[in-house]
This record gives C-alpha cells, structure tokens and sequence, in this order.
C-alpha cells in the first residue's frame, strides 16, 4: 500500500502528456524506474481502449484551464490494471500559460482495502 498520493507532470504544450516527472510512489505502484518513464507519454499507462476519452478530457482541462477529477483504470508493467482516482491541475507561468499539468493520484484498490480493514476493525472492537 501507499503512504503518499502518486504524482507525475506533464507538459501541456507539445509533446502532450509527456512525463516531466514522476514521484517514488509513482515508481512503486507502476514498478518503474524514472529514465524508463520521464519524456514518454503518461497516455501510455491507460488502456488503448481509454486513451481517446483521457486525452479528451485532458485536454479540455489545458484549455479551460479548470482542474479535472477523474478515476482511470492503469497498466501495469506486469500488464495488471489498476484504478486510480486522479486530480489533475494545471500549472500558469508568472504570464499566466498554462506550462504543466500536475497529476496526484491514489489507487482505489489501497483506498478500499484500507476502509475493509477500518470496518473490520470497528467491527471487531463491539
């Protein structure tokens, strides 16, 4: 499980969605390495079947300049999908340009594992 949300930027100018950078908790849930993922498209963590929809309402955040809330299913490098709940906010320069998106994600899987347990807690303390 992870102690902290999962964070990557991209850049909002092209190349879209190219990965800036990305954080340890990051790293662990995917289980990559930075230089495997910095300078390639985030896009590519979505299923090929969800991309179109994503970039869509990425790019409808960039150009409205409004904040998205989203939950995303996401591969894996051993090819299992997980579920993350994204907000992702996008970042001006002192001119007001939108020059990044930051992403913070939490995997729903750990959030829904962590209120089991607190229920099974709760419960075993009656």
């Amino acid at each position: 499980m992870l102690d902290k949300p999962i964070l990557v930027t991209f850049y909002a100018d092209p190349p879209y969605f190219t990965r800036r950078s990305v954080n340890d908790e990051y790293c662990k849930f995917f289980d990559v390495k930075p230089e495997q993922v910095i300078g390639r498209s985030c896009l590519e963590t979505i299923p090929e079947n969800n991309r179109e929809q994503v970039r869509e309402k990425i790019e409808y955040c960039i150009q409205n300049d409004t904040v998205l809330v989203s939950v995303e299913a996401a591969i894996k490098t051993d090819d299992k999908i997980g579920v993350i709940r994204w907000v992702v906010v996008p970042v001006k320069d002192s001119m007001g340009k939108i020059i990044k998106m930051v992403a913070m994600g939490t995997p729903v899987q750990d959030r829904r594992k962590k209120e089991d347990r607190r229920k099974t807690i709760q419960k075993s303390d009656r």
